[in-house]
């Protein structure tokens, strides 16, 4: 069955290709929900088309498609929303325009994360040809909100059943049964100033397209009129290392101008200053330890994402990944230490738990065992930087579409999948499914 499994996948090719172009030309960024709902019914109709049970529910904030059935059920969370593509400027192709060339399909969702929702679908559809008994059912679930708040998760899990296991697509292989908590710290400035300044001043800016990227460029209007703009290199703000932080450079630029020392100035030095080490040692944050119990977790990594502000109050956004095992109020309490003598204040934080799965769960031997029959790799379980939706249910597992050794294009411009990859992926996800709905043994 196998064999057979991996010939109806390489048929779909172009199929699939067909159908991700359609996906991707849907801007589906997160806050546009008539584009999202447009998105998931897209998502949807393609199901039906495979003789899938397809359905939303939750007023279209989550969609469902099924194959099988039984006591037990497999789970697949996606997410049909996408971040901003930021400025038109940074792409080479149209982010809104799949486009194929030397082998990978560029535009924003194809790694993140329709392309994995197409993958998944025809998994399914390859099972189903088949025409063998299922005794569980796999469960597609494609959320709405997944690049903000989750309000689509947050109502789901407690209104309807949830898998007994499975993962989301959304991060890298092998299996990455560990996940950083993530967390959302919002302060507030009082910025006002009681005498005005001769020299030009900082009079407003606003930066950053999204809480979770690292912004790639940033400007703020001085009170002579003029605009001050700095580049960085946006990336997700999961590895902030890897990227450089446009609110850095723009700070560079404004300290070698002759400009009022002013108390949004003073911010933005602060910022530059306490928040550049992204592991987050001058303000009492760095991890000293990377493993917990003998399992490799990493250490807190933080990025100021959002910086506004129009001259009396200021608005800052700072992102941090941290690992399994460490404490979210000494996270706030340090931020809450940082901003008091700046004149600020915490007033929001907005969180996501660390993931931890045992190895030894079946389902994980099974998802290990795919992995090796399509890759020829050796399965390892590693950690996932980012905060997908397995930190919504209990036993999710991050998993795919990242090979190793590719290069992580999430939320940057020129996002792209390599297509070898997301057929491989098809593959992998067809057999798991297979390997669990055809046996009646539990796999929890």
């Amino acid at each position: 069955m196998q064999s057979e499994l991996y010939k109806l996948i390489d048929s779909y090719r172009d199929d699939m290709l067909e159908d991700l172009r359609g996906f991707i030309a849907i801007p589906s960024c997160s806050k546009d929900l008539p584009k999202v709902r447009e998105a998931l019914d897209y998502g949807l109709d393609l199901g039906r088309r495979m003789g899938l049970h397809s359905y939303s529910v939750l007023d279209r904030q989550v969609g469902l498609i099924e194959l099988g059935d039984g006591e037990e059920m497999l789970g697949i969370l996606t997410h049909v929303d996408v971040v901003p593509p930021g400025d038109a400027e940074d792409w080479n192709t149209p982010p809104f325009d799949m486009i194929i060339q030397d082998g990978r399909a560029y535009g924003r969702g194809t790694l993140d994360d329709k392309g994995m929702i197409i993958a998944s679908l025809y998994a399914m559809k390859a099972v189903k040809s088949l025409g063998v008994p299922l005794f569980k059912k796999t469960q597609l679930i494609m959320g709405t909100q997944e690049e903000v708040e989750w309000t689509d998760m947050d109502e789901y899990i407690l209104r309807y059943p949830l898998p007994d296991y499975g993962f989301t697509p959304d991060g890298e292989y092998p299996i990455c049964n560990i996940e950083k908590g993530v967390i959302d710290v919002t302060m507030t400035f009082d910025v006002r100033e009681d005498t005005p300044s001769d020299l030009p001043y900082i009079e407003s800016c606003d930066i950053g397209v999204a809480t979770n990227t690292v912004p790639g460029r940033a400007s703020c209007t001085l009170s002579d009129g003029r605009t001050i703009s700095a580049v960085g290199r946006s990336i997700h703000a999961c590895q902030p290392e890897n990227g450089v932080n446009a609110i850095f450079e723009l700070t560079k630029e404004l300290s070698e101008m002759d400009i009022a020392d002013t108390k949004v100035f003073r911010l933005f030095k602060a910022i530059s200053k306490d928040l550049s080490d992204c592991f987050g040692k001058p303000i009492g944050l760095y991890s000293e330890s990377e493993y917990y119990e003998g399992e490799f977790v990493h250490r807190n990594a933080l990025s100021p994402t959002i910086l506004k502000t129009d001259g009396k109050t200021a608005e800052l956004n700072v992102n941090l990944r941290y690992p399994y095992g460490a404490s979210e109020k000494d996270i706030v309490k340090a931020f809450s230490d940082w901003a008091a003598p700046l004149g600020g204040t915490v007033i929001k934080t907005n969180g996501l738990h660390a993931v931890f799965v045992s190895q030894k769960k079946p389902f994980l031997k099974a998802f290990a065992k795919a992995y090796e029959n399509v890759t020829g790799l050796k399965n390892e379980f590693t950690l996932a930087y980012g905060g997908s939706y397995a930190k919504a249910m209990p036993n999710i597992v991050s998993w795919g579409p990242l090979f190793p050794d590719e290069v992580d294009t999430c939320h940057e411009p020129n996002e792209y999948i390599n297509i070898d990859s997301l057929i491989a992926s098809a593959k992998i996800f067809a057999e798991s499914i297979f390997e669990i709905a055809t046996k009646e043994t539990s796999f929890k």
